[in-house]
Formats: structure tokens, C-alpha cells, sequence
């Protein structure tokens, strides 16, 4: 994890500057003939569209009626070039909007210039086609499309945003799941202000310069004499505006890779937050924006949203009673809380770090974001006497909490974390099929931040190992290679496992569908155990015969080893690569395999042992295969005991999954005994 965060850090740091050049020449709806024109995009053939340009300014700034503001404005041209990119011509637009603080936006205007008939015609977007949905409690999403794209088309968007949150200053990227081909950024504030910016990603800066200019408020003010008379005075405050100008050009497309986060982590972009604002020249106050965990963490506490909702669990009163009477361990009452919730509270997908509603309400109505199902969880452990904290956290798909700062913004996400006889344990109540200690995939994302006064410890987001134990036993029977395949999983293989039955019906329709895939293996029968003890590990039986061709009559039988869970392509096939392998969490499977040789066979081939490792003892791979009498047993086993792998071990990992899928390919071979 260190290794992640020192890493992460690094793409912090504004990368070294390419030759500067020249601002490109563009202006609203006047498309050149060279855009119309193109059909491929020359430094990514593979593009389905392409950023022309893309230009964005914020400034804050002086209004004579609202005090400072803050106004974003955006100029976009996309190039279509295949049928996929013609998704490019829909966006959504975020706005803040809770009770009196809210943004606005203006000025919206889009157009599609297409070929029809050897001329450029140009379509506007009809406003009809800009229409606003409420997320959250915060924010308003503003969804519109351009009409009438398709390939070939040129799409051009702007619009501005007026907004009194100065602490929302946007931050802007130079890098999309599409090349850009150029793109700029202006950033323009007054002298009172101070604005953390920070630049990630591995795209360099094309050119980053730093100006001021000078500002001028005008306003007349009024007082009273001492005659009662009032008297107009005007006067003009003369201020320093700070301005920043970022470019990137010929950026390529972000390459979605097997194993990351969220690409958002590693892409090219400016960041912004608020850190200070300082009018003591003009007679003002200093106040400071720049948060530690701890200010987070307390300001969540002393919120009545939020820490205020879990001080008691009044609501429930009369079903924690019921549910912990007769209990003196501190597991069980936790397990009987935990299962009270897990069942009688749906989670309804929305993922939070804060509840939109009373917990009470919650409660009553049995189901909430996830933060009202976890909150509603630490309220009922804590009025039973159980410590239990909230751990907001960033989901994956959401990206780290970056170490560089404390921001809330960062975190889209709560769960609990207990500690139970002396030893802390994280809880999650979201899932069905989630036994308690453990928690979602979508979790295990680096470090969250335990809310608990005065105390933001890091909270490590891991979970107990999971295991994942496979035996084989093959043998000839009524003229067939069959046998039984026993499999044990525990921690989050034996949660997925659970979850896909779920998603298929019943253990029986989960079974058909998997016989009807099937082509090496012919699934005859099934046994599944434990599936509702979500404490236990799953257990799977299977009984089975092997393909046709392993038919004990044939001259040559052709048997892998690897039977179940073969590794059979790397899934790293890039040469290189600019992105941590992220895992999530370690690997540790085992396998076995008890092969009677069928009587009139004698071994023609066997592989040969073998063991491989990664370095540090990161990871290994141990294949033994060996002969007794009329038996061969091959037993392997996978391991990784770290989860995340930084891009300089990219050629070693890439290497050790090379020999994986070579070893677990090879085949016993069975030669039939002249008589």
C-alpha cells in the first residue's frame, strides 16, 4: 500500500513541459473544411472520435449585487469517426444545489455540422433537449444531447456556469477515454484568494504560465451625519487578479487495462481546492480552507445529519430488546444486529457517505443509501454497548483518497467498523450474502478514515484472506474418464458464488446453465452446502465425466491435469504498462488432482514439475506431478500475498502469468498397451 501511495503521489507532480505551441485558432460553430473532411484520426487510427478542442476559463469575480462569484465557462469540438463515438454527443453536466446554494447554468448552445448533399449543414440543439434530474441531496445532473449525430459529424457545445460557491472552482481534465487534440485551461482569481492546484496524471503540459492583471470594483456606499442627513460616498477598491493558463496537446486516449481502479486515479488533469481567503487588506478577515482529517472528522461528528443520528437507536428500541436478549458476548449481540439489519433494510444502490433522510425514517420504511443502512447499523451497536465508528472511504470505481490532502469530496462511501472483544472488525450491511468481518470488493480500495473525535485513524481496507480449495478424483467407469470435483471457498469467493446463484434463480438453474456452456468437462450432478450460512465456506460438489474423446477405448488419451479454475490466456497482453495492477485483495488457490490410469494404459507423457516466484515473496507458483503404480497426482497452488503491483513490476508479473498458462496447458498423455 505504501508502494501505491508513493506512487500516486508522484503523479501529482506537474510533469515537465513540452515545447510550447501556439494556441490553435477556433471559434464557435465555424468548422474548417479539414474537420468536416476527416474519416480517421492520424495519431490513433483506432479512435471512434476525437477532442478537436476544448477550452475552459473560471473566474471569480466582483457582482455589484452578490459579492464575489464564481463563472465557469466550456467550449468543446468532438469529431465522430465511427459509429461507438457517436455517444460523445451526449453530456452531464454536475451543479450544486442544496437549499439556498446553488449554481446556474447559462448560455447553453450546441450544434452538429454534417455533409448532406456535398454541403456542411448545421443542426442546433432545441432546448427541449437540456432537461435536469435530481441526483442527491447535493447535486442536479443537467443531461443534453446534440442532435442528428452520426459518423462524420463535428459537434460543437458551450455553456457557462454562474455559481456563489467559490469553493467549487472546477477542476478541468486534458485526458478522456478519446485522443485531444488540443486543450486549455484558464483559471483567473483575485489576491484574497489562495487556490491549491496540482496537476497528475503522465500526459506533460504543453505550456503553464502565471500573469496578473489589474481589477477594479466600483461602488457607492452610504452613511448617516450627525444631522440625520444621509450622504453617498464612491469608491473604487483596485485588487490583483491571479491567472493561470494550462495546455495540453495531441493527448492520447486513456487504455482501459485489466486490473485498475478507476482510470480517473492516472489521468491527465488540474486539480483544484480552495485553501484560503484573506481581505485583511481591505479591512477583512484571514480565514483558512485547508482541512486535516481531524477538522473532517469532527465537523461529520458535530453534524446533526450525521453524527447527531447515530448518538441513539430510539427508533428501535423494542426490536434490539428481542434481538440481544439473553446475550453477553459481544459477537453475538454484533451478529444479531448485523443480521437484523442485513435483512430487514435494502440497500436501494445508491452509493453515500451521507443519509438524505432520518435514520428513523429509515428504519420504518426498511431501505436506504449506503450510508443510512451502516449508520442505522453503529446507531443499534452503540445503544448496545458496542464501539462501533463510522469509516467513510472512497469505492474504486470512485478513485483513492489521495494522500497529498483531507477531502471530503474524495469519499462516496461509509461503512462500520466495531470493535468487538478488544479486536476491531469492519462491517458492511449493504449486501445479502455478506457475512459480518467482511466487506464488498468495491471497498477494498487503499485507506479510509475512521469518524471518531479527535481521532481519524487510517483504516486499512482489507479483508481476511480468502481461500479457494479444489480436489479432483478421475477414474474409468462404465466406459467413461469420470469422477467427483469437491471445492471449498471462503471470504469474498464464496460471497460471489452466493450472489451468482442468486442472480440465476436457484442452485438448480445456476447448474444447467453451467452444464449447457460446458465443453471439456460433462456436468452430471451437483451438491451445493452452506449457502445460507454465510459464516461458513461454500462447498461444491460435482460429479462428471470428461469430453468424448477421453473415451477408454481410443489409442491415446489426452488428459489435463488442470481440470477447473485453468489459467488459460495472461491477462496482461500490453507490453508496457502506465497503471499499478490493483487486485484488490491476495490470491491463494490450491488444487489437487488423483488420476487412476485406466487398466491396458501405460503414462506415454507426463509434465514435469515446476515452480516459479515472484520476487519478495510477493507471489509463487508450485506444480507437482508425480507417478505410483497406477496413480498420478498433480496438486498445485497460486499465490499473491500482495494486492497491488506498481508499473516497473509490470514485466516480471506479466512473465510469471506467461509460465502460469504454459504449465497449466500441458496434457497427460495415456498410451493404450498392445496385447
Amino acid at each position: 500500500m505504501k508502494n501505491l501511495f508513493a506512487f500516486l503521489l508522484l503523479t501529482l507532480l506537474t510533469a515537465a513541459l513540452t515545447h510550447a505551441q501556439e494556441t490553435p485558432k477556433v471559434k464557435f460553430e465555424k468548422v474548417s473544411e479539414e474537420e468536416m473532411k476527416m474519416n480517421v484520426y492520424q495519431a490513433d487510427t483506432a479512435a471512434e472520435a476525437v477532442i478537436l478542442f476544448d477550452d475552459g476559463t473560471s473566474e471569480v469575480s466582483y457582482d455589484l449585487d452578490k459579492g464575489f462569484m464564481l463563472t465557469y465557462e466550456r467550449f468543446v469540438r468532438i469529431k465522430i469517426l465511427k459509429q461507438s463515438g457517436t455517444n460523445w454527443g451526449n453530456f452531464s453536466i454536475p451543479l450544486y444545489s442544496s437549499g439556498q446554494s446553488k449554481e446556474d447554468i447559462r448560455s447553453v448552445k450546441g450544434s452538429t455540422f454534417n455533409y448532406e448533399n456535398g454541403k456542411v449543414v448545421k443542426t442546433e440543439m432545441k432546448k427541449e433537449s437540456v432537461f435536469r434530474e435530481r441526483e442527491n441531496k447535493y447535486w442536479e445532473m443537467v443531461r443534453l444531447s446534440l442532435p442528428s449525430v452520426k459518423i462524420g459529424s463535428v459537434i460543437d457545445l458551450k455553456y457557462s456556469i454562474y455559481s456563489p460557491l467559490l469553493w467549487n472552482l472546477r477542476s478541468w481534465n486534458f485526458q478522456y477515454l478519446i485522443p485531444v487534440k488540443w486543450s486549455q485551461y484558464e483559471v483567473a482569481y483575485p489576491e484574497y484568494f489562495t487556490y491549491n492546484q496540482s496537476s497528475k496524471g503522465y500526459h506533460p503540459m504543453n505550456s503553464k504560465t502565471q500573469s496578473q492583471r489589474q481589477e477594479t470594483i466600483n461602488y457607492t456606499s452610504s452613511s448617516s451625519g450627525n444631522n440625520g442627513q444621509k450622504t453617498q460616498e464612491h469608491r473604487t477598491i483596485t485588487y490583483m487578479s491571479n491567472i493561470f493558463r494550462y495546455s495540453a496537446c495531441d493527448v492520447p486516449a486513456l487504455k482501459k487495462e485489466p486490473y485498475v481502479t478507476t482510470l480517473d486515479n492516472y489521468t491527465t488533469a488540474l486539480k483544484t481546492e480552495l485553501a484560503s481567503t484573506d481581505f485583511t487588506k481591505i479591512g477583512g478577515k484571514y480565514k483558512s480552507y485547508t482541512n486535516s482529517w481531524s477538522n473532517v472528522v469532527n465537523d461529520l461528528i458535530a453534524d446533526e445529519d450525521f453524527g447527531g443520528q447515530i448518538k441513539s437507536a430510539n427508533f428501535a428500541k423494542e426490536d434490539m430488546a428481542n434481538l440481544i436478549s439473553g446475550k453477553t458476548d459481544e459477537k453475538q449481540k454484533m451478529q444479531a444486529l448485523y443480521n437484523h439489519i442485513q435483512r430487514n433494510i435494502k440497500w436501494n444502490g445508491i452509493k453515500s457517505y451521507m443519509p438524505s433522510k432520518p435514520l428513523r425514517k429509515v428504519y420504518a420504511e426498511k431501505t436506504g443509501n449506503s450510508a443510512e443502512v451502516n449508520l442505522t447499523l453503529i446507531s443499534m451497536l452503540n445503544s448496545a454497548g458496542i464501539d462501533a465508528h463510522p469509516v467513510i472511504l472512497s469505492t474504486r470505481e470512485n478513485g483513492i483518497i489521495f494522500p497529498s490532502h483531507a477531502s471530503l469530496s474524495d469519499c462516496n462511501y461509509i461503512i462500520a467498523r466495531a470493535t468487538i472483544n478488544g479486536a476491531p472488525v469492519l462491517l458492511d450491511a449493504t449486501e445479502q450474502n455478506m457475512p459480518a468481518g467482511l466487506i464488498p470488493f468495491r471497498c477494498l480500495n487503499g485507506l479510509g478514515r475512521l469518524v471518531k473525535k479527535d481521532s481519524p485513524d487510517e483504516v486499512e481496507l482489507t479483508n481476511p484472506k480468502p481461500r479457494s480449495t479444489t480436489m479432483v478424483n478421475i477414474a474409468f467407469k462404465d466406459g467413461k474418464m469420470g469422477g467427483r470435483i469437491l471445492s471449498n471457498e471462503t471470504g469474498l469467493n464464496a460471497f460471489d458464488f452466493r450472489e451468482t446463484i442468486r442472480s440465476s434463480g436457484s442452485p438448480k438453474e445456476y447448474f444447467e446453465k453451467m452444464r449447457d456452456k460446458s465443453t471439456e468437462i460433462q456436468f452430471i450432478d451437483y451438491s451445493f452446502s452452506n449457502l445460507d450460512s454465510l459464516h461458513l465456506p461454500v462447498q461444491k460438489t460435482y460429479t462428471v465425466n470428461l469430453a468424448d474423446e477421453s473415451d477408454a477405448d481410443a489409442e491415446m488419451l489426452y488428459i489435463s491435469p488442470v481440470l477447473v479454475n485453468r489459467v488459460t490466456k495472461n491477462p496482461f497482453t500490453a507490453p508496457t504498462r502506465k497503471f499499478p495492477v490493483d487486485y484488490g485483495e491476495t490470491i491463494n488457490e490450491t488444487y489437487q488432482m488423483n488420476l487412476v490410469i485406466p487398466e491396458g494404459y501405460a503414462v506415454e507423457e507426463l509434465p514435469k514439475s515446476a515452480a516459479f516466484s515472484l520476487q519478495d515473496k510477493a507471489g509463487s507458483f508450485i506444480y507437482r506431478i508425480e507417478q505410483s503404480d497406477n496413480n498420478i497426482m498433480c496438486s498445485l497452488r497460486l499465490s499473491l500475498n500482495k494486492t497491488i503491483f506498481v508499473p516497473t513490476e509490470y514485466p516480471i508479473l506479466q512473465e510469471f502469468y506467461n509460465m502460469i498458462v504454459a504449465k497449466e496447458s500441458e496434457q497427460i498423455v495415456l498410451k493404450k498397451i498392445s496385447q
